[in-house]
């Protein structure tokens, strides 16, 4: 049988690496002795180089860093979403049900040193004091309500002490129960400080922390428009704007589309504790879809 040139090219890669039969190898030497072209083919072979491998491993770790700080972002965005509705849930559990003046849930017990005692029954959760002077220096006027909860009334129980309103033996000229239903004070102890009614309005501070928010919220929105092809400035404001969106998303988790309050400092940090991880979790979200902006593909016309 005649060894064709193919033949002798097909086995020439088990020559080079030492792989062939001596037989086989006898065949290739006597072959390529007489033909230039296969020994040609065989130097190419021998000669030829591996390409260098690139050993560069700067745009991996660029890529481990990418994917290490989205899944950071997403990290974030999720435990952030979950404190919001943590507290959120919680706030609403604990919201105040005001209860309307009755003796049995609330009575005034006064002992022989002239101390005052502030008897609550089991029904009640919670319960505010807001104390002034009389207008006549006859002692302090002393406006008081309670509330139960849902939290109280479905999973923990507590049961309220007895408290001392004048703990510093301030004498008490009156004691008034306040509703929240926009009725009149009731006088529960001492003499009536004036000789018409007496009412305990709701106060309107969240009002103005709103109305402070919404007038950022647009200063930030005008700076966005006139600084749009400035980058740095840009980015800044996106950042910068989350955050009062962030207060009044979370005063509507709270409080919904109402600001009146007769418990100020409760509700204001209940809104707060929304607006910190709320506005943590807007970050997170811009930054992802941010990123999947860009990495969409611009359509051309």
């Amino acid at each position: 049988m005649k060894i064709t040139c193919n033949m002798i090219r097909d086995i020439l890669p088990l020559y080079v690496e030492n792989m062939a039969s001596q037989d086989t190898r006898d065949i290739v030497e006597e072959h390529i002795s007489s033909c230039e072209n296969c020994k040609k083919r065989l130097e190419e072979m021998r000669t030829f180089e591996e390409p260098p491998v690139d050993t560069d491993i700067a745009p991996l770790r660029n890529i481990q860093n990418t994917l290490r700080r989205k899944k950071l972002q997403t990290i974030i965005l999720s435990v952030m979403v979950t404190l919001v509705f943590a507290v959120v849930t919680m706030t609403y559990l604990t919201t105040p049900e005001y209860i309307s003046y009755n003796e049995n849930a609330v009575s005034i017990i006064e002992k022989d040193d002239g101390t005052v005692l502030l008897n609550l029954s089991k029904e009640v959760s919670g319960f505010n004091v807001n104390q002034y002077p009389a207008a006549d220096n006859s002692g302090y006027v002393y406006n008081i309500t309670t509330w139960e909860t849902i939290w109280h009334q479905k999973i923990s129980k507590n049961n309220l002490e007895n408290t001392v309103l004048n703990p510093n033996g301030e004498t008490v000229a009156s004691i008034y129960y306040y509703n929240t239903d926009g009725s009149e004070n009731t006088l529960i102890y001492g003499d009536p400080i004036t000789n018409g009614s007496v009412m305990t309005l709701p106060r309107l501070v969240l009002t103005y922390y709103v109305l402070f928010a919404i007038g950022f919220t647009l200063f930030c929105g005008i700076g966005l428009v006139i600084f749009r092809k400035n980058e740095k400035i840009r980015n800044g404001l996106e950042k910068i704007i989350l955050l009062p969106i962030s207060y009044l998303l979370a005063h509507l988790l709270i409080k919904g589309l109402h600001s009146a309050t007769y418990l100020v400092g409760r509700d204001f940090y209940a809104i707060l504790l929304v607006t910190i991880p709320l506005y943590f979790a807007l970050l997170a979200g811009r930054n992802i879809l941010k990123k999947l902006s860009f990495k969409k593909p611009k359509s051309t016309s």
